[in-house]
């Protein structure tokens, strides 16, 4: 039986279980709860973590090259690292980003951030201008920041930020994520009427939804650069 990595008493009345993004299994529990009461509930659970667990190892073997940056994911398509006799980085041919020869290895992570920043302000930028018209939903204004945990957000001004690293993503999730925001400027929330307008405006809305869940790594990715 797959046993949890931690368990968290708290006074909460129902037992949940969660997968953590590095695969640690946690079951939140009432501070009263009977260690009998747990353990048949992790037993009742074990189909859903055998399946959860499998991918999330299956999703660690398909991106264990960009989690090691040895290879960059752009437009969900991988890219291999060359060098180049150029003086900025670059796209080059045969899915391969084109680094200066003269750069010191300490500096090339901090200069394809850098360079990422570049490319998401240009293309999220874009492509939320074109999404916005279609939808008659335009915002006030529009950000890229480097947040860890989300991968964009609304505030009550109708300004929309994005994390850099939504450039990495797959164009049709990239779209998703700005359907997302754009949306919370008619619904502040994430309620029934919320998701209900997503889904009008992409009628695969819960499928990408699922999808972005596989990319959750890349939002932990570069934070030491």
């Amino acid at each position: 039986m797959i046993s949890p990595d931690l368990i968290l008493k708290s006074n909460r009345r129902t037992l949940s279980l969660c997968i953590m993004k590095d695969g640690r299994v946690v079951v939140r529990a009432p501070s009263r709860a009977r260690q009998s009461d747990i353990d048949k509930f992790i037993f009742e659970k074990q189909s859903w973590l055998t399946s959860k667990l499998a991918a999330i190892e299956n999703n660690k073997n398909t991106y264990y090259d960009v989690m090691n940056y040895s290879v960059l994911l752009f437009l969900g398509a991988k890219y291999s690292l060359c060098k180049w006799s150029g003086k900025k980085i670059a796209v080059g041919e045969n899915f391969s980003i084109l680094v200066p020869n003269g750069a010191e290895d300490s500096k090339i992570l901090s200069m394809i951030k850098t360079w990422y920043r570049k490319q998401a302000k240009d293309i999220l930028f874009k492509r939320t201008q074109e999404i916005a018209s279609k939808l008659k939903l335009f915002p006030q204004d529009l950000k890229i920041n480097d947040s860890k945990g989300r991968w964009g957000a609304c505030n009550n001004k109708n300004v929309i930020t994005f994390n850099w690293r939504v450039v990495m993503l797959p164009p049709a999730i990239i779209d998703y994520v700005i359907v997302h925001e754009l949306c919370h400027m008619v619904e502040f929330n994430h309620s029934k009427k919320f998701w209900s307008l997503v889904q009008t405006f992409l009628s695969d809305a819960k499928q990408r939804r699922e999808k972005i869940k596989e990319y959750g790594f890349l939002l932990e990715m570069f934070k030491r650069k």
